[in-house]
């Protein structure tokens, strides 16, 4: 395959800003940040290798668009708010926020009026623990009792699906019932077990909470 052509520094200084995903990820950290942090801390919260964090803030650097100040071990970085795209870079990554936040509230504003009828409604799998890819869904959990849940499921579905196409996400939604958490709890369910784990609650009780109601119940 042919190589790709290099393209001039001075009319597309966007391909060396966030040409590598560590100078993205270091960039987000600063901009939302805004101020001074180490390369430690940028590490940690870019969730970085120390190697590729350090490309990253070399190549930035280069670039203008962060600064440094100190030296060795107390070298700190931050964004350039003098440069001329700091603005721009600043509001994509609110723009960014700004979108899964919007996400998130339209999966807890999902049930409309049916609402009263939602015992749990919960965010979990690969973008609840933030390890989402392209092409992943948005998996939804919500608990209701056995006749409310179909209704309840296809109004949170047909009202996530209105969102989906502005938004840019496409949402799994699983129903569950009172006796399903209570035997998917005793069975020590994996599936449930990690739904649990991950749950972003968004409406209602947390799931490990109905699973010991749901069991008290059937102890009764």
């Amino acid at each position: 395959m042919a190589r790709s052509i290099s393209q001039s520094a001075i009319r597309n200084p966007v391909d060396l800003i966030f040409g590598v995903d560590s100078n993205v990820r270091v960039l987000r950290v600063l901009a939302r940040h805004g101020g001074l942090l180490s390369a430690a801390d940028i590490s940690q919260r870019a969730a970085l290798s120390k190697s590729s964090t350090r490309l990253g803030l070399l190549s930035l650097e280069e670039s203008g668009v962060i600064v440094a100040e100190g030296a060795g071990y107390s070298r700190l970085y931050r964004l350039n708010a003098a440069h001329y795209l700091a603005d721009q870079i600043r509001g994509l990554f609110a723009a960014e926020d700004r979108r899964f936040a919007a996400i998130v509230g339209a999966v807890k504003d999902s049930a409309g009026n049916k609402a009263p009828l939602v015992k749990s409604l919960w965010i979990y799998g690969s973008v609840a623990r933030g390890e989402d890819r392209l092409g992943s869904d948005l998996d939804v959990a919500v608990v209701a009792d056995a006749g409310d849940l179909a209704t309840v499921v296809e109004t949170i579905r047909d009202d996530l699906e209105a969102h989906s196409g502005r938004l840019g996400f496409a949402a799994s939604v699983v129903g569950l019932d009172m006796s399903d958490v209570e035997r998917l709890t005793r069975e020590g369910d994996p599936w449930w077990a990690n739904a649990v784990e991950d749950a972003i609650v968004l409406a209602g009780r947390r799931p490990e909470e109905l699973a010991a109601s749901a069991g008290g119940d059937a102890d009764g």
